[in-house]
């Protein structure tokens, strides 16, 4: 084995390399064996994954529970060996900070088993000491818990401590509270919820603030968005983001030829820190708030969402009937429907929503700029839409009935807090069964959509009154 020979750039002549050495080449075959193993060892923890992230569904397809968290112990007593400091394990996952007068002030540990754990040992003024957990559920993070897992976390970490870092800490239970907590909901679909459809439901979920849309650096679709988040205020956030792919971007499953082709994983995440925990939760003490302190928050954000959901579907119909009114008075009867339909596309292809969230709001139009024929003039309307669909099976966007779909989440929501009522929070395992469960997002045919847009029409429209007189 030689090395290949360099061409000098300066006078072009080839430079013969000298041949390499046992020691090189052992080096390299060494190297090469490191990297097959780390692959062979990557395809297998993969593998593992995957069989844990279809586990979280074998009982339901959906649950809400606790997420990551941080909580902070005050007024600990830590006792610890300063000798152990020099120790490895130390030299590799922590940092120690002291004072000027150097008196030790400041312990730091992160690692990826243990997370984030910051020891304050110096009382400064009003500040006492305490001691802050990052409380992570296990990788790849599908999993959540309840009160009492977040309680089981936190005994955990303290018990590694001690082991592993010689760090005894003793605290009063009831001076344990959060700084930070993550309320999640997780459901596994059975095929990618649209963007429409995504959107719809965190407008549902949250009071009407800008939505910021984001991509993982690994998304292959720029338009796609897997990552909707509303910030309400710097103590408050709300994230709907795609789990699959985040797991694909942290190489914790294959990016392709993954076992998970059917199933992709949502969460809807609440994110409340500080004062905001008490806020809404009434208490931000671990040792005060329960599960079903948890769940009636929860049961009054999705009863709001509802609220919501109506809310925005008549105003939707209210700026849809405005906007035919004006294409009606500004163009001539057989163009203004066609110039609908335009502006539509226009709203769709620059803002990825529109007035008309789906076919189902034409169906409610009053149509008032007209005297007769409203009936006629919503199927005439329906038909334009669903042109391209007769011709070539495709539907518009709006035929995609993005109402509907979000109708049915918030009912899978409501069900799925009825369960944490039984169950309580997180997530509960099957693990005698490697069949998981899923929530079907519907499609609906363009017969069955209009035999129901048809009794829709004819309810709220005087067609039927007539038909009756005549």
């Amino acid at each position: 084995m030689v090395r290949r020979p360099k061409r000098n750039k300066r006078d072009g002549k080839v430079v013969k390399r000298p041949p390499l050495s046992r020691e090189e080449i052992e080096e390299k075959e060494r190297q090469k064996e490191d990297r097959e193993l780390r692959k062979k060892e990557l395809l297998e923890s993969q593998k593992q994954n995957e069989s844990f992230i279809k586990s979280c569904f074998s009982i339901v397809r959906a649950y809400w529970g606790i997420d990551n968290c941080i909580v902070s112990i005050l007024s600990p007593k830590v006792t610890f060996d300063s000798n152990v400091f020099d120790e490895q394990i130390f030299k590799d996952t922590a940092s120690i900070d002291y004072n000027s007068q150097g008196e030790l002030i400041k312990i730091t540990i992160q690692s990826v088993d243990l997370g984030k754990v910051t020891i304050s040992l110096k009382e400064v003024g009003y500040r006492k000491k305490y001691i802050a957990i990052q409380l992570n559920g296990p990788s790849p993070n599908f999993q959540t818990t309840g009160i009492e897992g977040i309680k089981l976390r936190l005994k955990e970490v303290l018990h590694k401590l001690e082991k592993d870092y010689k760090i005894k800490i003793k605290y009063n239970p009831d001076y344990v509270r959060f700084k930070k907590i993550e309320l999640a909901f997780t459901i596994a679909f059975n095929k990618l919820p649209s963007l429409q459809t995504r959107q719809l439901l965190m407008r549902a979920l949250v009071a009407d603030k800008k939505r910021d849309l984001k991509n993982y650096s690994t998304s292959q679709n720029a338009d796609y968005f897997p990552i909707i988040t509303i910030e309400i205020n710097k103590k408050e956030k709300h994230t709907f983001y795609n789990k699959i792919e985040k797991a694909k971007k942290n190489k914790q499953i294959p990016k392709k030829n993954s076992s998970l082709k059917n199933l992709e994983v949502f969460r809807y995440e609440i994110e409340l820190t500080g004062s905001k925990i008490a806020e809404q939760l009434d208490s931000h003490y671990l040792a005060q708030l329960t599960d079903e302190m948890i769940i009636q928050y929860l049961e009054l954000l999705i009863s709001d969402s509802v609220f919501r959901y109506i809310k925005i579907i008549i105003d939707a119909t209210i700026k849809c009937e405005k906007m035919l009114a004006k294409n009606f008075k500004q163009n001539n009867q057989q163009n203004y429907i066609a110039q609908f339909l335009q502006d539509i596309n226009d709203q769709l292809s620059t803002t990825t929503i529109s007035d008309l969230i789906d076919e189902d709001i034409i169906a409610f139009l009053p149509i008032r700029f007209l005297k007769t024929n409203k009936g006629e003039t919503k199927r005439r309307i329906l038909e334009n839409f669903q042109l391209k669909e007769k011709n070539t099976g495709t539907k518009h966007e709006v035929g995609k009935m993005t109402s509907w779909q979000v109708l049915e989440i918030i009912r899978v929501m409501f069900h799925s807090l009825e369960e944490a009522k039984k169950y309580g929070l997180g997530t509960r395992i099957n693990p005698s069964t490697t069949f998981y469960k899923t929530f079907p997002l519907k499609t609906y045919p363009l017969k069955e959509r209009n035999e129901i847009f048809n009794d829709t029409i004819s309810n709220n429209t005087r067609e039927k009154n007539l038909k009756i007189k005549c």
